[in-house]
């Protein structure tokens, strides 16, 4: 994994130059059961995913999200050519679900492109968007779907700010294929990689759950790497709905999920500013300028302290959710201002 100022700043420039795409999506994946759609809006989230495919349990799916007010991402793969694809034109799609990781299933871009010029044969009016396990790819997929994820999981092999930086590269290679106005998704760990299989030659499985302040840190670095919204990978754990089997791991993702909403307005209706200072090589700003305050979020990506710079302290700003003031801001931390 590469984090380097220089390489940074570059990548920086080109997502604040993009701007936010309105609304900023807060989803989750794995939603299978539409009794659980009450809990996932109460958690703060505004969309779900499901790798169900049947139409029947789509249908179910779509009609409670309606009803809770929320939006739906679904592999359209069954719905095309069923008797549910006119009624699906109704639903509050998000996004149709193209592929799950072609780079990583080594997936052409002509099948890519095929399944990608079927759905929007059938859905129009709907958007398509897909994930890849990278933000630099083999095979360049970043100009296909109209929306591109990114899902990378460091938690607990990697470094923290790997996440962001992968976020990075995805909005370089949007750019560099003419798609760079396209809305970047990032996809965070929300579970134990010791569910899932890992490519060790040892076949030890390692993992935990993120603590919270390891979700809210990369949810901030993705933003200001570039995110135009955030899903969360996954709703269950070993097979139940992480809310009964983990009751604690889902409130460390609701209150990330839950602070993100009040910053929503800013992301979704502010407009890019200035950061109010020149940071040092190891902190890491975004600004905005909303209903005339000015906001930054402020990132130290560090394993140290780090001194805010002397013009930042001599404003007379607002640290927001519940985070104190201080002179130095401690490793791997993300502070909101506002002033």
């Amino acid at each position: 994994m590469w984090h380097n100022k220089l390489c940074f700043s570059l990548l920086f420039s080109i997502a604040a130059a993009v701007g936010q795409a309105a609304p900023f999506p807060l989803c989750i994946y794995g939603v299978d059961n539409p009794a659980d759609l009450k809990t996932v809006k109460k958690a703060g989230f505004s969309c779900i995913q499901t790798y169900k495919t049947d139409p029947e349990t789509l249908s179910s799916l779509a009609a409670e999200a309606q009803k809770q007010g929320l939006q739906v991402v679904f592999y359209p793969n069954k719905i095309i050519g069923s008797s549910y694809e006119k009624q699906a034109q109704n639903w509050p799609v998000l996004a149709w679900y193209l592929v799950d990781e072609p780079d990583v299933a080594r997936w052409p871009r002509a099948r890519v492109l095929e399944t990608y010029n079927k759905t929007k044969a059938a859905f129009p009016a709907h958007d398509t968007a897909l994930v890849i396990g990278q933000g630099k790819t083999d095979t360049p997929f970043y100009d296909l779907p109209d929306i591109l994820m990114v899902d990378w999981y460091p938690v607990p092999h990697l470094p923290l700010t790997s996440f962001g930086d992968q976020l990075a590269l995805a909005r370089r290679g949007m750019v560099d294929m003419h798609a760079g106005k396209n809305p970047l998704w990032g996809v965070v760990q929300a579970f134990d990689w010791k569910e899932y299989k890992q490519y060790r030659p040892d076949e030890n499985r390692i993992g935990r759950f993120p603590t919270e302040e390891e979700m809210r840190f990369m949810s901030y670095h993705a933003i200001v790497n570039g995110a135009d919204g955030l899903f969360y990978f996954i709703f269950t754990t070993q097979g139940k709905p992480l809310p009964q089997a983990r009751p604690d791991c889902w409130k460390r993702l609701a209150a990330v999920t839950k602070e993100l909403n009040k910053f929503k307005p800013v992301l979704e209706n502010g407009t890019g500013a200035p950061n109010p200072a020149e940071f040092s090589p190891m902190l890491f700003g975004r600004s905005w300028q909303y209903q005339n305050k000015h906001y930054t979020v402020l990132i130290n990506a560090s394993e140290t302290p780090q001194p805010l710079p002397p013009a930042l302290l001599e404003k007379k700003y607002k640290t927001m959710f519940g985070r104190k003031k201080a002179a130095q801001m401690p490793p791997y931390q993300v502070w909101v201002f506002k002033y």
